[in-house]
Parts: structure tokens; C-alpha cells; sequence
């Protein structure tokens, strides 16, 4: 089995931002699809990989901010209009945030 799919994914649309390790680069982003081990997002430009990174996201509904330390794999480009679709693991999360993300990749859409 192809070790990027171990998990569940599970389709997610929301806005979302990353910060560098530093604070001082904030880049909003849309989260795609999300799994408890990784991210799919866009952005407007390409993303740095191998470099710790911050993201920090609401699910639907909800105020919780979940914030997670991850790590880019991948970054390419998406269409025709300079977006780049980012493939992302995490490195740092809290059992909080990772039961949610659980609860909202195994819990069947309304």
C-alpha cells in the first residue's frame, strides 16, 4: 500500500493560514482534504518543503482554532492561474486537535 494514503482522507474547503517558524510570513491558504497524518492545500505561490511550518484552521461550524506543526512534501502548481496545490505532514499535533480531525474524516457528511 502506498504509505500517503495509509489514512483516511477526507474532503475539507476551508480558509486557513500557515506561518513560518519565526512568526513573521503569514500566508492564507484553502484547505482541500485533510487525514490525521497530513494536508492538502492552495496557495498563491510555491510552498517551501523539508521546513517546519504552522497551520492554523477552524473546522465547518465550529470556533476551535486547530494548530498544527507540518512539514510541506510537495508543492505544484494547479491550473492556470499561478495556484499551487501543496501536499503537507504533520510533525507536531495535540491529541485534541488530532481527535477532531478523526472525528471529521470518519463522520459521513450532513
Amino acid at each position: 500500500m502506498d504509505p500517503r494514503r495509509e489514512h483516511v482522507r477526507r474532503l475539507l474547503q476551508v480558509d486557513a493560514y500557515i506561518t513560518d517558524p519565526h512568526g513573521k510570513t503569514t500566508t492564507p491558504t484553502q484547505i482541500i482534504d485533510i487525514s490525521r497524518m497530513g494536508v492538502a492545500f492552495v496557495s498563491d505561490h510555491a510552498m517551501p518543503t523539508d521546513e517546519q511550518l504552522l497551520l492554523n484552521f477552524c473546522f465547518p461550524g465550529s470556533s476551535i482554532r486547530n494548530e498544527i506543526t507540518l512539514t510541506v512534501v510537495h508543492s505544484s502548481t494547479v491550473g492556470t492561474h499561478g495556484r499551487f496545490r501543496n501536499g503537507a505532514r504533520f510533525i507536531a499535533i495535540s491529541e485534541a486537535c488530532a481527535d477532531r480531525i478523526v472525528d471529521y474524516v470518519t463522520t459521513a457528511p450532513a
